[in-house]
């Protein structure tokens, strides 16, 4: 069951300068996955607006230190806090989508044997896949564990969290959102 909770005003305050913080320049020259993001006017202009979503969505997970505010789960690569696009999910679930792209290390090549082996980190432990023929390949096996794992950890967390994020959870392809990364010619590897 979800349990919401309301935050008092200073925990308000400090969320939203945080989200405001996000959405200016110099923070978003040193973190560059934040380069264009902006408020919903609506938000900028009267934070109380925006207290008054966090009243009717914020809640907490047990065991789940922190609860963030994301703006892309709903939209992948959506640069606007926006009531409409933002959802309330636990910092582990942020954390996961910060990753969900392939990144260079994920997939590599051995010189000698021209095969691949993919890796990729589930909590504390790593999941491999070895003798690969092709990058495509490869990245299918990573977009697959990735989709396991989103999956896995959106079923323990159905019970705790809301519907909207339990689906937009559920309703991710991490091999859609990784297309852009597939090679058009085999042979340019």
């Amino acid at each position: 069951m979800t349990r919401y909770k309301k935050l008092n005003k200073k925990e308000k305050k400090s969320r939203y300068f945080n989200m405001k913080a996000r959405c200016g320049k110099e923070y978003q020259e040193r973190n560059p996955r934040y380069r264009g993001a902006f408020m919903w006017k609506l938000w900028e202009e009267n934070k109380e607006e925006y207290y008054e979503w966090l009243d009717k969505n914020f809640y907490e997970v047990p065991g789940e230190g922190q609860m963030d505010i994301d703006k892309d789960i709903l939209q992948y690569g959506n640069k606007q806090y926006h009531p409409d696009l933002c959802l309330i999910v636990p910092h582990s679930i942020n954390v996961f989508y910060e990753t969900i792209e392939v990144g260079k290390s994920n997939i590599t090549k051995n010189s000698f044997t021209k095969k691949y082996s993919v890796k990729v980190k589930d909590s504390d432990r790593w999941i491999r896949s070895t003798d690969i023929d092709t990058y495509n390949h490869a990245l299918d096996i990573y977009c697959d564990i990735k989709q396991g794992i989103l999956v896995s950890k959106a079923k323990s967390l159905m019970d705790y969290i809301p519907e909207k994020v339990y689906m937009a959870l559920m309703n991710t392809d991490i091999r859609a959102i990784n297309c852009k990364h597939y090679l058009a010619d085999e042979s340019e590897v």
